[in-house]
């Protein structure tokens, strides 16, 4: 009796180190829709802009190109800045903008259109952007009327400069 008791005990202590060791090292959740995964993520250098905006070295150009968007007004909210560019291997030109940006919200289908078009049409000029997620306080930025803002094609339609190059 005495030995089946300590053969169930061993038996217990493996089936909870077994347990243990799949919660510690179990692969982790995928990435939020819209983040491309880490591995498809460049690696390279970034400079951070007399604003502070974090941008990927080889990318400056880009923010540049969105900077003057943003400070154009009218269709992106008032105070809205750029906090951090980073463009994928694939293309997809990860933008964040800080928290001002949520107001597009308040300005309905139209308002949401509008926005989405100036940084498209800011981005459109760059063959290397194949299309653009934009990010607000490090989440995927969703619109209320226009939904999700992830890998929205940067060319086509009236984005741009004249669609396809």
């Amino acid at each position: 009796m005495r030995a089946l008791a300590v053969v169930l005990l061993i038996l217990l202590m493996i089936g909870l180190g077994a347990w243990w060791a799949y919660q510690t090292y179990a692969p982790s959740a995928p990435p939020p829709p819209g983040r491309p995964v880490e591995e498809e993520r460049r690696q390279v250098k970034v400079t951070a802009m007399d604003d502070g905006a974090q941008v990927q070295s080889d990318c400056m150009d880009l923010a540049h190109s969105l900077r003057a968007a943003i400070s154009r007004g009218g269709a992106i909210p008032e105070g809205t800045r750029l906090v951090s560019l980073e463009l994928t291997k694939s293309g997809v030109c990860l933008v964040e903008l800080s928290k001002e940006f949520l107001q597009v919200n308040e300005s309905g289908t139209t308002g949401e259109s509008e926005a989405q078009n100036a940084l498209r049409r800011a981005l459109g000029p760059f063959d290397k952007v194949k299309s653009l997620t934009v990010l607000v306080v490090g989440n995927v930025f969703e619109g209320s009327h226009s939904g999700e803002w992830s890998e929205i094609p940067v060319r086509g339609g009236d984005a741009g400069s004249g669609g396809e190059q």
